[in-house]
Parts: structure tokens; sequence; C-alpha cells
């Protein structure tokens, strides 16, 4: 079963992987060190492909630092290149679970700093069901007379002796 954190957890490691650049942590407000990244993900939407998948839209902004925040043009550059490049392979989230991840949008933020956004649908097994025996018969209490007059209720039995 994939997780929330599984799939946010394996974008900081193909980054941290791919840079030898330092993953701040999104939450902290303090002034961010120089050269960094910060990452967020947001959960735009949950909902059911069927009874034991359900699915997770997510939306990336991974921003990039530049060292020099004056003269960042060409570090940012290079940054941009290694993430576009980095995302046209599949994304492995966990036990060989990948995605495709096809629109990475760039922008370039004042004070050196690069903001690359995309997001993704993936499908998870929320319901581990390999483990349950499956209903060979099922034997039911109605009869015929019952089915001609409606004279019946699936949720109660009644006692014989009244």
């Amino acid at each position: 079963m994939i997780k929330i954190k599984d799939i946010f957890q394996s974008v900081c490691t193909l980054i941290a992987d791919e840079t030898d650049i330092t993953i701040e942590d999104s939450d902290l407000d303090e002034p961010v060190v120089r050269p960094s990244f910060r990452i967020t993900m947001d959960t735009v939407k949950t909902g059911f492909y069927s009874s034991a998948l359900r699915s997770v839209k997510v939306y990336f902004n991974i921003y990039f630092y530049a060292s020099d925040r004056e003269h960042p043009k060409s570090e940012i550059f290079d940054i941009e290149n290694v993430l576009s490049f980095l995302f046209l392979e599949p994304l492995e989230i966990k036990d060989g679970c990948c995605v495709l991840i096809d629109n990475v949008d760039f922008e370039k933020v004042d004070n050196g700093i690069l903001n690359c956004g995309f997001d993704f649908e993936i499908g998870t097994e929320f319901i581990d069901e390999s483990d349950l025996e499956t209903m060979e018969e099922l034997i039911t209490n109605v009869t015929m007379s019952d089915i001609e007059i409606g004279n019946f209720n699936a949720n109660v039995e009644e006692d014989e002796d009244d």
C-alpha cells in the first residue's frame, strides 16, 4: 500500500540523489540556506477507482534557492536543466509502482529563486484483499412463495414458532 508520505519521500530522494544540494524542511520559517531546495506537496484530491483502489492527485512545488541571489541566472539554468531531465524518467514511488510526470512548469522568481511545479495522479491500493477467502456459495432462507408475493426482508429472520 502506498501512502501519501511515500509519494513525497520519493520526489525528495530523487532530487537528493541527483544533486548535491541540501533539501531544507519546508515547514520552517527560518531564512533559507543557499544553495538549497524546499519541496512542498499538496494533495489536490482523492477518490475511488474501484473497491480496492483509491486515486490520489498531488501537486508539487520545488523551490531552488541559488547561491548568488544577485546573479543567479547561470545556476538557475543548470538546475532547470537537471530537473527537466530528471522527470523524463518514470518516478518510482514504492515497490515497483511508477508514475510518469509529463507537465513540468518552471518559473523564475525574484531574488534567485526557481520554482518547479508539476502534478500527477496515482491509483493506490487501500484494502489488502489478498488473504480474503472468496465466497463460493450463498445460502438464503427465501422461498419462491415469498418472492412471488414480495413477503421477505433480507435483514430480518422470523422464528418459525410465531
